[in-house]
């Protein structure tokens, strides 16, 4: 059943559908499986993953450093756009059209990528915009170079063993 439900979610619409992500247009399991494919991949990296008791929390996981502090991460499903992974910096609803900000509340977001199948792991303070995030894949084609977030440097990957981030969602050594 878990795996038909991810095959139906990640792997049988076309990209070009308008619901390219997940056709049952279930948001909230959309947003688990990319919970869970965020929490896989950092402890594959090595990293402490801690989960909340709460479901009314801000943030989704928290990753214990292992000295005291924990950063807190907000996981996101990330659509794949015109070369570069899209995802919002902020919850929106009915009573909240405008979104309100996770600012103060996460240190971190860890974005999933269905149709790149990576994991990222995004420090709160990198971005710029209380928005719509980007994180190219490639270079852009008109040669910028200046403000480009890219999507590997924040890739989680085994060969971040050993790193953490602290509070304010700088990586350090453990």
């Amino acid at each position: 059943m878990g795996t038909r439900l991810y095959e139906v979610c990640f792997k049988s619409a076309p990209i070009w559908s308008v619901d390219w992500v997940c056709p049952l247009k279930n948001t909230t399991a959309r947003g688990e499986l990319s919970e869970l494919e965020i929490a896989l991949a950092l402890t594959r990296a090595g990293m402490n993953v801690l989960r909340p008791m709460s479901a009314g929390l801000r943030y989704d996981l928290a990753i214990d450093n292992g000295d005291g502090t924990i950063v807190r991460v907000q996981c996101k499903t990330g659509i794949l756009r015109d070369g570069a992974i899209f995802f919002r910096t902020y919850n929106a609803d009915g009573r909240r059209p405008r979104g309100v900000s996770y600012a103060g509340q996460v240190e971190a977001f860890g974005v999933y990528c269905p149709q790149t199948n990576g994991a990222y792991l995004v420090p709160l303070h990198a971005l710029e915009t209380n928005g719509t995030a980007r994180l190219r894949i490639g270079a852009p084609r008109n040669g910028q170079a200046k403000g480009i977030k890219y999507a590997a440097e924040f890739e989680i990957a085994t060969r971040q063993l050993g790193l953490g981030v602290n509070a304010s969602g700088d990586q350090h050594q453990r």
